[in-house]
């Protein structure tokens, strides 16, 4: 039947999308807000329909309706001056800009103040008035009926197109106009009575707002209250929007029959207590109702508001992440009893390291365990130099932190120059992405042994020093391949961490020297290469004692030991790091 009555009616009915439906009414709406003097907004409907694409003949046929049976003559002349000035420019320039169109607003109020505003001075500054929230209530339209766009098209909004949406909901808000009823009311509270379609309207928003935001929606209720007062609603129906969203939030945990319960309960207490005309219970009635009505179609709209489908839909991609690593750790693990443990060292090796791929994965797919504070910081000084008449230091030096860890890595390449740079180089930047994704160290120590052994050139090898301090408890792990010691200064003396262990790309079965300590605040911690291991010589714990204890910021005491160093010898690199615990 309804599609029979469709095909009944005229071509250009049929024409007519609900887009330019919206904009008739809305305008319509926002044009009898206001005053006779003071009528900005069915003008700025005009042009904040405009803002969003080709003329909109619908919204000014709106904007001039509503006008026209409020009785507002400035703006119904406003309207039809700015439609009939830019369809002329439109012809004259093709096209205008968002920064043109509102200019064209505020000449056409500009050209029109003299004639409606200029009786008195108070005329005169309440016609400049509109004219600035004219322009301004333009913009505002815009941006909010694009926002109210995106959302109907189940996109999810920036922070600024919420605030636009909310501002635009206000705007809307307190144009709906009032109605009399003229039903005899019974109570003892009253004959005749007003019926405020914007407080209804209100409490639909505000059950929305809860919805949405929970206890913080009570605030966008009050406010959604307050712009219903501008048609002329009391103060106390405010009040009684607010408690009712409150309780509304509060019962929000057991269903949306309890919510709007508890919010039709307050509603209907607070009315009499406040002795409110029964009109004002009707409202919220009616709110509520079409919070009900419309619960189901709106609810994706809704959890795009709140931000919950986003963050739903990021839990369902982690979740589905997770599992899929976990699967491949299956596989590469599967793969890996593929090479025996117990072969030749080639497949042994094989075996670990794939072993270590699936344990690395396993660990990123796992829930990540909630890290401890710390109670830790370490403060990192760091200073190196190449041999005398080199151009180039043939160590290497990098930091980095690893969840709540601080890692130190220092290599020292065979000989100077740019080939020691070069093994150097590969030697601290494999090891340092290896334990960055999660690599136990001792897995991370050997696939950096064997991958040097097949990438140097003969002969090749590099020294590598490392360093891993827990910033939740303290502990410190120093990892040596063919590394000088490493020394703790403590309440002014020097402890020593020994190191014997070949260094990297040596030997295959080749294995580092590891050493735990547990560190304490005030502790300083020096790593350095041979070069200046080798040129302190003797002085070396008095050196320590010297320029590491008597230089409170770590960077200086490292340029201070590299000076020493320097002025004693230059005949290799030299490199050195300070990290003191605090």
């Amino acid at each position: 039947m309804l599609q029979r009555f469709y095909g009944m009616l005229p071509r250009w009915v049929k024409c007519i999308g609900a887009a330019d439906v919206w904009q008739a009414v809305t305008a319509c709406l926002l044009a009898t807000a206001g005053s006779e003097m003071f009528s900005p907004f069915g003008p700025a409907a005009v042009a904040g329909a405009w803002l969003l694409g080709p003329f909109p003949f619908a919204a000014l046929a709106g904007a001039l309706f509503g006008a026209l049976i409020a009785g507002h003559d400035r703006a119904f002349a406003a309207a039809a001056l700015y439609a009939g000035t830019g369809l002329l420019l439109q012809l004259w320039h093709e096209r205008l800009n968002k920064a043109e169109k509102l200019a064209l607003l505020g000449g056409c109020e500009l050209v029109l103040l003299p004639f409606f505003s200029g009786g008195s001075p108070q005329n005169l500054l309440m016609g400049t008035a509109a004219l600035s929230l004219g322009m301004a209530a333009a913009l505002l339209i815009g941006m909010g009926s694009s926002a109210l766009r995106s959302l109907f098209k189940g996109k999810g909004l920036s922070r600024r197109s919420r605030r636009a949406l909310f501002l635009f909901l206000l705007l809307l808000t307190a144009a709906l106009p009032a109605v009399r009823l003229t039903v005899k009311d019974t109570s003892p509270f009253g004959k005749d009575t007003v019926f405020f379609l914007g407080a209804a309207f209100s409490a639909f928003l505000a059950l929305c707002a809860v919805e949405t935001r929970g206890q913080e929606g009570v605030a966008a209720a009050v406010l959604f209250g307050a712009a219903a007062m501008l048609q002329g609603a009391d103060i106390a129906r405010t009040g009684m929007l607010a408690l009712a969203a409150l309780g509304a939030a509060l019962a929000a945990a057991w269903g949306r029959w309890a919510k709007t319960g508890v919010f039709l309960s307050i509603s209907l207490a607070a009315s009499v207590l406040f002795r409110l005309p029964w009109a004002a219970f009707l409202e919220m009635l009616l709110g509520t109702f079409g919070f009900l009505l419309f619960e189901g179609r709106c609810r994706k709209y809704l959890l795009l508001l709140s931000g919950k489908r986003e963050q739903g839909e990021a839990e369902r991609l982690l979740a589905l992440t997770r599992a899929r690593l976990r699967g491949a750790a299956d596989v590469i693990r599967a793969l890996s009893d593929v090479f025996s443990p117990i072969a030749d060292e080639l497949t042994a090796f094989t075996h670990r390291q794939l072993s270590g791929v699936s344990g690395v994965m396993e660990r990123l797919a796992a829930e990540a365990p909630l890290a401890g504070p710390e109670r830790y910081s370490v403060c990192i000084g760091s200073a190196a130099c190449p041999k005398a008449g080199n151009a180039e230091n043939g160590d290497s030096m990098a930091q980095r932190r690893i969840g709540s860890a601080q890692l130190l890595i220092l290599s020292d390449g065979m000989g100077t120059g740019v080939c020691a740079k070069r093994e150097s180089g590969a030697a601290v930047d494999l090891f340092g992405d290896l334990l960055s994704v999660g690599f136990a160290p001792e897995e991370a120590e050997e696939c950096v042994n064997r991958l040097l052994m097949v990438k140097g050139e003969r002969e090749m090898y590099a020294t590598l020093d490392a360093l891993l301090i827990d910033l939740a408890d303290g502990r410190a792990r120093f990892i040596k391949y063919g590394a000088p010691p490493a020394y703790i200064l403590r309440g002014g003396k020097v402890h020593t961490v020994y190191a014997e262990a070949l260094p990297i790309g040596i030997l295959e079965e080749a294995s580092p020297s590891v050493q735990e300590v547990q560190l304490k605040r005030g502790d300083a911690v020096v790593m350095m290469t041979d070069g200046l291991f080798d040129a302190l010589g003797a002085a070396l714990f008095a050196s320590l004692l010297e320029q590491v204890g008597e230089n409170v910021n770590a960077e200086d005491a490292a340029h201070a030991l590299l000076s020493l160093g320097k002025r004693v010898s230059g005949t290799d690199d030299m490199s050195v790091f300070v990290a003191k615990i605090a």
